[in-house]
């Protein structure tokens, strides 16, 4: 059965090994020193690794890439059989360098995976192994922020020394899903290296009721949407949606709990229902209110033409106080995060309210998936720790679209809604702190009581 398996990915399988082997047994501490390995030593690596393989160096330093029909048994046999005696030998900068060469080698062909990973639906690794290594593969989408070698000198990623694969480690107790959106789905940031952001905080009314009730020990609350508002709710975000997409926004986002169980579908027969031209004025990707149902707070994306791209399911509950005591949202567990993949944009996730707040979980997945953006809708009562977390996230060039809802303003907290949302990005060292955020600052109307629905905050960022 193995013999079936092609070449290609057979070369993948390897470079996993190598990866895992590097985690298990040499330990990553090793880059470090790796990193002032002598030019000497270099020469003979290379020098080594081009006598035991087909791998072949340039003049430029740079090892040649290899073409598929190049590929076969023989030329992944004489690999193996040298990643097995480096790694008998504890060789570790061996290893590395033989990363370092692979990474290089399949360039060309990760040309093809990303057409393959764009037709489809959801992605997996583009190796064969990760239940035995631990490790997935893919190509690593550049993002136009972010520095080239980011934080190899705080925390140590395999691929810091790669320029073209990404490496993820399984991260226990969450399962990342894949997501390769196809080129030329942000067709002004394609051509600008600026991406067009639109956030709103929707309403400063409530849609629902708190619904209490005990489960077993332990006090729980769930949500029941107000079917009277749904239609009116729905055609809002109907609006904002068309008006962001005026306006040249490429991603418009929605705060927490606002949506309902019928949003989604009548934001997608309406998006189905433009013609080509029409459907050039709408946001690429739309970030719905999320909706509360059943133990499950959900924000779909969808992208311009309709099509639901995932269901980002909210993992670490809020807790509401009463006076009968601290309430927990009730919420079903699921371990399931999604990660997009654009080139350009680099990898970008949505975290809902507390799962952006949880730095365990955020750093974790920021991290592991080297994320390069994080899209916060919330549903919270202030911003202040919200604003902490952004300072992590720019530690590690990660920009962040947090927006909150007016809804979820308590009397006697009007100092925390000063500003409804935020926007963290990273900027060059020309420019000033203050304007590394961009501060979505409430209208006046929301500290009187009153909401016209107006409010929709534009911003953009990119290449710095």
């Amino acid at each position: 059965m193995k013999d079936m398996i092609p070449e290609r990915i057979l070369l993948y399988d390897i470079i996993a090994e190598l990866c895992s082997y590097l985690v298990e047994t040499v330990g990553k501490d090793h880059l470090i020193l790796f990193k002032s390995l002598s030019d000497k030593e270099l020469r003979n690596i290379d020098d080594r690794i081009q006598e035991n393989t087909y791998l072949s160096l340039s003049e430029k330093g740079m090892y040649f890439p290899v073409f598929e029909p190049d590929l076969n048994p023989e030329y992944i046999g004489k690999l193996r059989a040298f990643k097995e005696k480096i790694c008998s030998e504890n060789d570790k900068n061996s290893v590395v360098r033989l990363l370092q060469a692979l990474d290089e080698t399949v360039s060309v062909l990760l040309y093809d995976e990303r057409e393959i990973l764009e037709g489809n639906k959801v992605s997996s690794e583009i190796n064969t192994n990760r239940s035995t290594t631990g490790i997935s593969l893919f190509p690593k989408m550049n993002c136009v922020w972010s520095r080239k070698n980011r934080q190899t000198f705080s925390y140590k990623r395999i691929d810091s020394y790669l320029r073209y694969l990404l490496v993820v480690e399984d991260i226990p107790g969450i399962e990342a899903e894949h997501i390769f959106i196809k080129r030329g789905s942000f067709p002004v940031f394609d051509k600008t290296k600026k991406i067009n952001v639109a956030a709103t905080p929707l309403s400063a009314k409530t849609n629902f009721e708190y619904r209490y009730q005990n489960s077993g020990d332990y006090q729980v609350f769930g949500i029941k949407y107000n079917e009277s508002r749904i239609e009116r709710d729905n055609a809002l975000v109907w609006e904002k949606i068309k008006e962001a997409g005026k306006h040249g926004s490429e991603i418009i986002v929605f705060p927490e709990m606002l949506g309902n169980p019928l949003m989604e579908t009548y934001i997608q027969e309406k998006l189905c229902s433009l013609d080509n031209e029409q459907r050039k004025q709408i946001p690429s990707l739309i970030v719905l209110p999320s909706c509360s149902v059943e133990g499950i707070n959900y924000s779909a994306v969808l992208d311009r033409n309709g099509n639901e791209l995932t269901r980002q399911c909210k993992q670490y509950p809020f807790f509401r106080k009463t006076k009968q005591g601290e309430y927990r949202e009730h919420l079903r567990s699921n371990n399931k995060v999604t990660v997009f993949h654009y080139e350009g944009i680099g990898r970008f996730a949505v975290m809902i309210c507390k799962d952006f707040l949880t730095n365990e979980y955020m750093e974790r997945i920021m991290r592991g998936c080297m994320l390069t953006m994080i899209i916060s809708p919330a549903y919270s009562t202030g911003s202040y720790d919200f604003k902490l977390s952004l300072d992590l996230c720019a530690h590690d060039d990660c920009n962040v679209i947090w927006v909150n809802s007016c809804a979820a303003l308590i009397p006697g907290k009007e100092d925390n809604f000063e500003n409804i949302g935020y926007i963290r990005k990273r900027i060059n060292r020309y420019q000033s702190e203050e304007e590394a955020t961009y501060r979505m600052k409430s209208c006046r109307k929301l500290l009187m009581g009153g909401c016209d629905h107006n409010c929709i905050y534009y911003d953009s960022f990119g290449s710095i």
